[in-house]
């Protein structure tokens, strides 16, 4: 048996990462990726959680192949191929091959040993991040790696197949999921498929956007992964000193360690040590894939390492005269001069990365003064030592700002308009000041409060758009613009633009509050206007009871503002059932919910009164007006209660349960009279009777 076998693993760069990464409360799921030959398919699958992966191992897999079309023709009934289970072999067939083969060593401890421990031939950033996880993560993520590296070693482990029995014009699904026999607890892993169809061999592409960057005995290598990362899952990187003759770096691969969740990485970079400056060598890489083939090399990159400049100019000190002249002078060790071959000044208006500029050159390497110019509002400086091969090293930068206290123009024709998805587009007159750094921008939601700044940096465009939220309650919002320059000056706001609000709230539904059969057939019905302020027309729809909804009429309409509206609908004939129901629509042809439908017959049809006895009680102790009434029946589902304030609108006061018999109404202030109206809600649809009742305080 196994016992333990310690992992010696050599690291060619800062980290490495593995192409399976954790992700919580996921299903597992078997990855199949298939690749098609003249003559042969080629599988690899793996289970893509560490803990799920162990049981698997145990399980086995069972693969299968369906042929799907023959000679562009789709199968009616698919056939299907067994094409066996898989399993890792035994230990003594690991046994016979694991001196030689350190991939097959690392499969078989990763499956077997009792211990699984990694020592590390380069400390670094890896260790810390393998020493946090759990065994069997390491055991997973090397098992995985190894197989990756040889699939030889992949297909002893059970994880891949070359199908040989096959044929050309033929297209194939293979599948392959856990052994039903062996699943005797139900392991839930989803399965893996993959399309496969004979085809010309096709040339597997180059390693892309290879680059080297030499330094001082050393080389910084780097090439994109991430375009490749499908097609290469290792890379081998070879050198020359003659750029015709090249030798591998190591038999280790240069592997991708670095993915994490949420992250994927873009380039690899590999650092090798150069034995002497000034000599040119040459490096070249090739891919190589799961399955074992090796792609082109990449184009060949050279050149030599070159003594590093390890000096920086430091700037001691800065005058400025009255007529803007700058002098800045700077330090620099005297013995050091002979490394390098000029100093620059560079500048810049922002200090931000890869902003400055050069202004002034071949400054003598004997010079430690210069003049210059103010060149804007706010001037960075920088000194730059240029060594003698080309290589840079700056002084930390310095601020000069000459004497500035003018602000900028207010912003002139500002104006501004609200779409209807709440997007608010603003735009004003551009300032021509030379020194402005650009504008920001005010916002407030009530008249006279005072405005509130958005723009958390100076804009520099002379348009703005923000965004508001159309349903709420204010109807207006209002802005002003003010200009800044890059000495933080600010101009006097604009005008202040006053924006009203595209509508887009719907009114409330208008309420029925009685009815009345005439005794020659007509029907009256009276509502409640719509109690929202923008309600521009009130309409009342109708339609025979047996009728389908699309059979509704509008048989009144009134752009009259009143309290309440009443309409006798003539056009009915006797003894038939109506339906009814109110809408409003407001400024903007926003429509109201429909209120609740009523049903009448032109005639032997009234209202029922259902609420009786009903009284009131003034409470000046508990500062509360008491109401307390009967009910006549059980078939009350609720009652709606509005109330009236002296001679303001009834609006909604609550609505209560159906056996409910009092009413307790703490929100009354004294000398008021208030008005009360219940209106219960009948379980068979009838309309009971609205009652009201006045009550001083």
């Amino acid at each position: 048996m196994i016992k333990k076998y310690i992992l010696a693993v050599v690291v060619l760069i800062s980290g490495i990462a593995f192409s399976q990464n954790k992700e919580e409360q996921r299903e597992p799921q078997i990855r199949l990726k298939v690749e098609s030959k003249q003559d042969r398919v080629l599988l690899r699958w793996a289970v893509d959680e560490p803990v799920a992966w162990q049981k698997a191992n145990k399980i086995g897999f069972v693969l299968k192949r369906y042929t799907l079309i023959r000679d562009g023709k789709l199968l009616e009934n698919p056939e299907e191929k067994n094409l066996g289970i898989f399993q890792p072999a035994s230990e003594e067939k690991w046994k016979a091959i694991i001196e030689t083969n350190n991939n097959a060593a690392i499969v078989a401890q990763s499956m077997f040993g009792e211990s699984f421990e990694v020592e590390m031939g380069n400390q670094g950033e890896l260790q810390n991040i393998i020493n946090k996880s759990q065994e069997i993560e390491q055991r997973f993520a090397y098992a995985l790696m190894a197989a990756d590296l040889d699939f030889e070693v992949a297909q002893l482990a059970g994880w891949g197949y070359v199908d040989t029995d096959v044929e050309p014009d033929v297209r194939y699904v293979y599948t392959v999921k856990l052994n039903p026999k062996n699943n005797t607890k139900s392991l839930q892993i989803e399965k893996g498929s993959g399309i496969a169809e004979l085809s010309k061999e096709w040339e597997l592409p180059k390693p892309l956007d290879f680059i080297g960057i030499f330094k001082d005995q050393a080389v910084t290598l780097s090439w994109n992964y991430f375009m490749l990362r499908d097609t290469y899952t290792s890379y081998y990187i070879e050198k020359s000193e003659d750029g015709t003759h090249f030798t591998t770096l190591s038999n280790l691969p240069v592997m991708n360690m670095n993915d994490t969740e949420g992250r994927q990485v873009q380039g690899m970079v590999f650092v090798d040590s150069l034995a002497q400056n000034n000599k040119e060598i040459a490096y070249r890489i090739r891919g190589k894939t799961i399955f074992g083939d090796y792609g082109p090399y990449s184009e060949v990159v050279s050149g030599e390492g070159k003594k590093s400049l390890e000096i920086s100019p430091s700037i001691l000190d800065f005058d400025i005269d009255d007529n803007e002249n700058i002098t800045i002078t700077w330090d620099f060790p005297k013995e050091s001069e002979s490394e390098i071959s000029s100093f620059e000044l560079l500048h810049s208006e922002t200090d931000l990365q890869n902003s400055y500029q050069s202004v002034k050159k071949d400054i003598p390497v004997t010079e430690r003064k210069i003049v210059t110019k103010s060149l804007a509002p706010s001037n960075y400086f920088k000194v730059e030592a240029i060594g003698k091969s080309q290589e840079r090293r700056e002084s930390f930068a310095i601020l000069v700002q000459p004497n500035d206290i003018t602000p900028p123009d207010t912003p002139a024709n500002f104006r501004g308009e609200i779409d209807s998805l709440g997007v608010v587009h603003l735009d004003w007159k551009v300032n021509t000041e030379k020194d402005l750094e650009g504008y920001h921008i005010f916002r407030g939601i009530q008249k006279g409060d005072e405005l509130v700044r958005i723009t958390p940096q100076a804009i520099t465009q002379n348009t703005y758009q923000d965004t508001i939220v159309l349903e709420n309650l204010n109807s207006k919002v209002y802005y002003y613009v003010t200009a800044t320059d890059k000495r933080k000056n600010q101009s006097k706001p604009s005008v202040i633009l006053e924006l009203e609000k595209p509508d887009k709230v719907r009114p409330q539904a208008p309420v029925f509050t009685g009815y009345k059969l005439e005794d020659n057939g007509n029907i009256t019905l009276n509502w409640l206007k719509s109690y929202s302020d923008d309600v521009a027309v009130h309409q009342l729809y109708r339609k025979g009871k047996d009728q389908p909804d699309t059979q509704w009429e509008m048989i009144y309409e009134t752009k009259k503002n009143q309290s309440d509206y009443s309409y006798t609908d003539k056009a009915v004939v006797v003894d038939k059932k109506y339906v009814y129901y109110l809408q409003a629509i407001d400024k903007s042809k926003l429509k109201s919910d429909k209120s609740q439908e009523v049903t009448l017959q032109s005639s032997r049809f009234e209202t029922i009164s259902v609420l009786s006895n009903m009284t009131s009680t003034v409470n000046r102790n508990k500062k509360q007006i008491e109401l307390i009434w009967r009910s006549k029946t059980e078939d009350i589902i609720e009652i709606v209660v509005y109330r009236q304030k002296g001679n303001e609108k009834p609006t909604h006061w609550g609505t209560l349960a159906g056996n409910q018999n009092f009413l307790e109404d703490t929100s009354v202030q004294i000398g008021n009279r208030y008005t009360y109206l219940l209106k219960p809600m009948l379980k068979n649809s009838q309309v009971a009777k609205t009652e009201k009742i006045d009550v001083e305080y």
